[in-house]
């Protein structure tokens, strides 16, 4: 009886724990399968990333290929640009600085080597231990969102407010917006030029509200803002602003009446109201003019002898035109049907075919017309001015004028044109510099300050030896920035100055190769080096030189991906050529003219200012020497070289 009741019992227990067990797994079954449908609707991909193997494979979605990916794989599917803060990403992981992490790359999904098709995606990972006492994990588990429409989105939203904050950077009238308390919130470019800020965080603007300032002290109240409008001459001794100006405040308010912004605006009217002065005087003596007249016509026979222009009469009765060098001396008579075969396309032309229409009033034109007065070929510009007269009826009897040469002065004026279109070029350059600086700088800053804040932090040499390099790295780039702007400066400011100095350029040679290959960190990149002497003595400006040699290098490195960079030089035409020749991107046949131009940057995804060969061609030209480009085209290498004349003091090969 015993026996049995222990074997039902028994029976009984296995049989609820079996029941227990089914039902775990149905309850675990449908989780896993929440979480599939949960993936699938989200477009997430899972992976797992097997650190001791080094290697990845999907966990759900179809990220990479179905047998996986190596780490080395992995990294080329990734942008250039983004490998770094991915490398970070695990580092932080694999090193416990962070339980999570998540970081932001673009991800090749085409496969192919040359023109990749990038996705956004963003990766958010978790570390996975063994055990609480392992200090590394073997696994990490990431999860991947494509978030490309979203950055696309971003872009765009990022390109529309920097079209209207460069609409009201680039206004020719000041503009700035205050808080309904009066703060100041933004000014433009113009405004801080009229007042004369100092930065766009000046104290005294920034600090001081609009109701509080002298121009509108005692016109503005703070409880009941109206549009104002009004002209006054502004005055700060403190900044040495003095100028007549046209001000507009203006009240934005909220759909329920409450004040929101205060917009203010402030035109520089100085220039206007000396225009304004200056006519208004012009016209008194235009008047006192008038009274002299008579006196002026012995000026005018005296104009009309030592300047390039004639008088003319035309005769509306026979169709004549006569034209006078001299106020009573006959030049030449024509009819009206020869003197219009001389214009080409110009309204005077068809005027004297219907001389009574056209001619009854006052004209002027500008024509570029066959020669009047001489048989010449060459077309030229004539100012003509004619004015009808009539007779005591009112009946027109005819028309008289002047007829004036001003080819010179149209070839001044071109000239001009020219010379303020080169201006506005230079102007624009400049804008594109300091824009580009701006980038650039901070670029290796963010680099330097951020490593520097996680140094404290490591706790082996190793780690430590890691990131003073790249420290040090970005230092040297940031060095390299300022060096190119410092050598800009010197070419606006009278050209690069040359020393030439007896030098070893032997000796020299090697010692700036051993600094370079350092730069050469690509594993898939020799760096060559071919020196063809054991001593060459001669006079040149050797830190020049290694400013052209390490712009050479430093460019070849960016864009050599695989295969090797080579420099060397040679005596060559009584002079030293130097070359670097390398493996990588090649330059097209039509950008190897402007290659050397100023912000001349063939790839803007890499880093730089566009100005290093722009140095180094302003260093051949102060050498007296020549500085070139070879390369087939894209993806073909290329080849740089400089060539300096100079004498060979010793020689030893």
């Amino acid at each position: 009886m015993m026996v049995t009741m222990v074997f039902i019992v028994t029976w009984a227990i296995n049989r609820i724990s079996i029941l227990r067990i089914r039902k775990k797994s149905d309850q675990t079954k449908e989780i896993s399968a929440i979480m599939q449908r949960t993936l699938d609707i989200g477009h997430n991909n899972v992976l797992k990333l097997d650190l001791r193997r080094r290697y990845a494979k999907n966990l759900h979605g179809d990220m990479m290929p179905k047998e996986g990916m190596s780490y080395e794989e992995s990294i080329n599917q990734i942008h250039p640009d983004d490998r770094s803060a991915y490398l970070e990403f695990i580092y932080d992981l694999y090193h416990g600085i962070k339980k999570t992490n998540e970081c932001l790359i673009r991800w090749d999904i085409s496969g192919k080597e040359t023109s990749g098709e990038w996705r956004f995606m963003r990766i958010k990972g978790v570390a996975e231990y063994r055990n609480s006492k392992q200090k590394e994990p073997d696994t990490l588990f990431c999860t991947i969102t494509d978030e490309t429409a979203i950055q696309l989105e971003e872009q765009k939203d990022n390109e529309m407010t920097d079209k209207y904050r460069t609409m009201f950077e680039q206004s020719i009238i000041g503009l700035a917006f205050y808080d309904k308390d009066g703060n100041l919130l933004t000014a433009n470019r113009k405004m801080r030029e009229i007042l004369k800020f100092q930065t766009e965080k000046d104290p005294y603007y920034y600090s001081h509200s609009i109701y509080d300032l002298p121009t509108f002290r005692h016109i503005l109240d703070n409880r009941n803002v109206e549009d104002l409008y009004f002209c006054t001459k502004s005055i700060v001794i403190e900044r040495g602003v003095n100028c007549y100006t046209e001000l507009r405040v203006h009240p934005i308010y909220e759909e329920n009446g409450e004040l929101y912004y205060i917009s203010f605006s402030i035109r520089d009217v100085t220039q206007e109201r000396e225009l304004y002065l200056q006519n208004k005087k012009n016209d008194t003596q235009m008047r006192e003019a008038n009274i002299e007249i008579q006196n002026y016509e012995n000026q005018l026979q005296y104009l009309m002898d030592t300047c390039n222009m004639r008088f003319f009469r035309c005769n509306r009765k026979d169709r004549t035109c006569t034209f006078y060098k001299r106020i009573s001396n006959v030049e030449s008579k024509m009819t009206l049907e020869e003197v219009a075969e001389h214009f080409v396309d110009s309204p005077f032309r068809q005027g004297l075919y219907d001389y009574e229409n056209y001619f009854s009033v006052q004209r002027t034109d500008l024509t570029y017309m066959h020669p009047l007065f001489h048989d010449g070929k060459d077309m030229q510009w004539n100012f003509i001015d004619s004015v009808p007269f009539f007779d005591e009826n009112g009946e027109m009897i005819g028309t008289y004028g002047v007829v004036r040469n001003v080819d010179e002065l149209i070839k001044k004026q071109e000239m001009l044109k020219q010379e303020t279109e080169r201006a506005n070029d230079s102007g624009r350059l400049k804008s594109v510099f300091m824009a580009n600086m701006t980038h650039e700088i901070r670029t290796p800053l963010n680099s330097i300050v951020g490593f520097s804040d996680i140094l404290p932090m490591l706790s082996t040499p190793e780690e430590k030896k890691e990131i003073i390099r790249v420290i040090m790295n970005n230092c040297d780039m940031l060095l390299r920035l300022i060096n190119d702007i410092l050598a800009i400066s010197s070419l606006d400011s009278g050209g690069i100055h040359i020393e030439p100095r007896m030098v070893d350029f032997a000796k020299s040679f090697d010692d700036i190769c051993e600094s370079l290959k350092e730069r050469v960190q690509n594993p898939g990149v020799e760096f060559i080096k071919e020196n063809p002497y054991k001593t060459f003595e001669t006079v040149i400006d050797n830190g020049r030189i290694q400013q052209v040699i390490t712009n050479f290098v430093t460019n070849a490195v960016k864009y050599t991906h695989q295969g090797y960079i080579k420099v060397g030089y040679r005596y060559e035409n009584q002079g030293l050529y130097v070359y670097c020749e390398d493996t990588g991107d090649g330059i097209p046949k039509e950008a190897q003219d402007k290659i050397f131009d100023r912000f001349v940057k063939l790839n803007d995804f890499i880093q730089g200012t566009g100005l290093g060969l722009s140095i180094c061609k302003a260093i051949a030209d102060g050498h007296k020497g020549k500085i070139g480009v070879n390369s087939e085209g894209k993806d073909k290498g290329s080849t740089f070289w400089i060539w300096i004349p100079c004498e060979v003091n010793k020689e030893e090969s």
